[in-house]
């Protein structure tokens, strides 16, 4: 017995061995010194411009109604919006994702900065996807030197759909949209997606990723914030049918400023601040940052104009603008802004410098609202002794507004002329000079 139990361990021994390195030897394959995909530098602004055509070819003619669309982009199109998505979602310079286009497929390769000292060590995934049925469905997947066999990709996609479909709403509705694609055909030159325009549904997945983006804590101040503009409402006579934005933003920021001085974080307030009053001054349900359970017990606010310049869209833009720059960063905002208005110029009342006034002040607000603690703070104080609408807004009285597209190329040629460059560059020079901004660059 005790020959047969030394033989044992000595054939157990290198098994147990194996066992435990497992981990480390998968982890080493997995991980690697340098990157399958280079980080690029940052957009240049003919590439953000763009980028705001793409997204302007894209739209649909009347967002609000179901339509059906199709979308043609090639490979360049489609790394150049992957580079954008980088950025926005600040992952850029850590990780960096590059896209090939083949017939019928889609090559995908990430790379993912997890180290950055004396050695770099990278995470590098590769993923094919081919069309089937008219679908796009991964068919292969390597991290790093790791290929992931075809039996456990294929369970493990099918356990997250099984698990995800029952209970998670998001997921379902993502189901949904990926059901309304018609038909999806690539070869070397593009991808082409025919699909059905669903407005409700794509309301409700953007109302679901914003949720992403709101803590618990987030929550609970957007709650805090919308009670006291049911308060402040509540205040208003009824018989009159709209007051100043300043009627809002001074008592909001006055709680915050006394919130803040108490422990709670500056931008965090300011932050949920403007995502609530933009809710409020588009006349939207609570529900798009908190949820339907959460906002069942909230009653809904007494509804009331709210105008800036005695313009209730200017004041739509700015407080909407501000809560996607505080939210998603300028830059984004920026441009949705310039995109929207030559949406306008080409579909609906016309490209108007009014409109992208208020965005750029509201960019402005929400940009030191929330840049540091200590500036944060100030805003706070700054908003609390507002005097005048003019404080942060610059007339726009003067401006020439419902510019057709044909006209906008006739003075301008394009967004990227110097002449509307220059135009751009006066309007940021007037919200520079407004009070509320004044010492803070």
């Amino acid at each position: 017995m005790p020959f047969f139990s030394k033989v044992l361990r000595l054939l157990l021994r290198p098994f147990l061995v194996l066992l435990l390195s497992t981990p480390i030897i998968v982890l080493l394959l997995a991980v690697q010194t340098g990157p399958s995909v280079e980080t690029l530098q940052s957009l240049t602004a003919p590439e953000i411009s763009q980028i705001e055509q793409l997204l302007l070819e894209s739209a649909p003619q009347a967002p609000s109604s179901p339509s059906q669309q199709q979308l043609r982009l090639n490979a360049d199109e489609l790394n150049l919006l992957l580079r954008y998505s980088v950025d926005v979602m600040k992952l850029s310079p850590a990780w960096a994702a590059n896209l090939e286009l083949e017939d019928n497929a889609v090559s995908t390769q990430m790379s993912i900065r997890l180290v950055d000292s004396w050695i770099e060590l990278f995470l590098n995934i590769q993923a094919e996807f081919v069309v089937q049925s008219d679908e796009l469905k991964l068919d292969n997947l390597a991290v790093g030197k790791l290929q992931v066999p075809d039996a456990l990709l294929q369970l493990v996609i099918a356990n997250l759909r099984e698990n995800l479909g029952k209970e998670n709403a998001a997921f379902q509705d993502f189901r949904e949209l990926l059901a309304n694609v018609e038909r999806v055909t690539i070869d070397a030159n593009e991808m082409n997606v025919a699909l059905q325009w669903d407005p409700v549904l794509i309301s409700r997945i953007s109302d679901q990723t914003q949720r992403l983006f709101i803590s618990d804590g987030d929550q609970q101040r957007i709650v805090r914030h919308y009670q006291l503009i049911t308060e402040v409402a509540a205040t208003i006579p009824t018989d009159i049918r709209a007051v100043s934005l300043n009627t809002f933003l001074i008592p909001l920021f006055a709680d915050a400023y006394e919130r803040s001085q108490n422990g709670s974080d500056p931008i965090a307030e300011n932050r949920t601040l403007l995502q609530t009053l933009a809710i409020y001054v588009n006349n939207q349900n609570i529900a798009q940052l908190v949820g339907e359970t959460l906002a069942a017990d909230i009653p809904p606010a007494r509804f009331v104009e709210v105008r800036l310049q005695r313009r209730q869209d200017l004041a739509q833009h700015l407080i909407s603008i501000a809560a996607i720059t505080a939210s998603a960063g300028a830059d984004f905002a920026q441009l949705l802004s310039t995109t929207k208005e030559a949406y306008d110029a080409r579909y609906r009342s016309g490209f108007s410098f009014s409109d992208l006034t208020a965005n750029s002040a509201g960019v402005a607000l929400a940009s030191f609202s929330t840049r540091d603690y200590d500036t944060a703070i100030e805003m706070q104080k700054r908003f609390i002794s507002l005097q005048t609408e003019s404080d942060y807004m610059p007339e726009v009285g003067s401006n020439r507004d419902g510019i057709s597209e044909v006209e906008f190329t006739a003075l301008y040629n394009d967004r990227n002329s110097q002449e509307y460059l220059q135009r751009l560059a006066q309007i940021q020079l007037l919200i520079d000079a407004r009070p509320l901004f004044q010492g803070l660059e």
